[in-house]
């Protein structure tokens, strides 16, 4: 049974974003399930993840860090809560320090007011043999971070699209 973690707060609408890619759902789902792969297309423009730690099995647990940023390391940490090939991945989501420690958002100079775990739902759907859809929701992040947020994940999902051409 899937967890729903896709809930809104007066503090943090649920962050949605939909996105078509032009390869088949299993390539599309494929590119979430490598450390390789994460590596070639995570992060914004300008940034790019130096270390993955990547155990892609439901309750397995990641780490990507982020290098590109003038004040040095950082990134994600968390756990994988649910996988369905080529269908879904729930996974949880921490600011981390650039060993791999959750830390707050605070810790990590982010302003706004942060839940301790936020959560990113991936639903991938088949539009065609040679096109798929994702959509991604991201529950727990501020209303006034959406905007910037939605623009790094649009930058990633630029990288992926090139990636995916490839």
């Amino acid at each position: 049974t899937s967890k729903n973690y896709k809930n809104s707060t007066p503090q943090s609408q649920l962050l949605e974003i939909e996105r078509e890619f032009f390869a088949p759902v299993s390539e599309l789902f494929k590119a979430f399930t490598t450390a390789e792969a994460i590596k070639a297309w995570w992060w914004p423009k300008g940034l790019y993840a130096d270390r993955v730690d990547y155990n892609f099995t439901e309750n397995g647990k990641y780490f990507i860090n982020m290098k590109g940023y003038g004040q040095g390391g950082g990134g994600m940490v968390g756990h994988f809560e649910e996988i369905v090939k080529d269908k879904r991945i729930v996974m949880s989501d921490q600011f981390a320090n650039e060993d791999g420690r959750a830390i707050s958002a605070k810790e990590a100079n982010m302003p706004g007011v942060w839940p301790d775990m936020i959560y990113i739902t991936l639903d991938f759907e088949a539009i065609d043999e040679n096109s798929s859809r994702l959509n991604l929701s991201q529950e727990g992040i501020p209303n006034d971070m959406q905007k910037e947020c939605i623009q790094g994940w649009n930058e990633s999902f630029d990288k992926l699209d090139a990636y995916l051409e490839k």
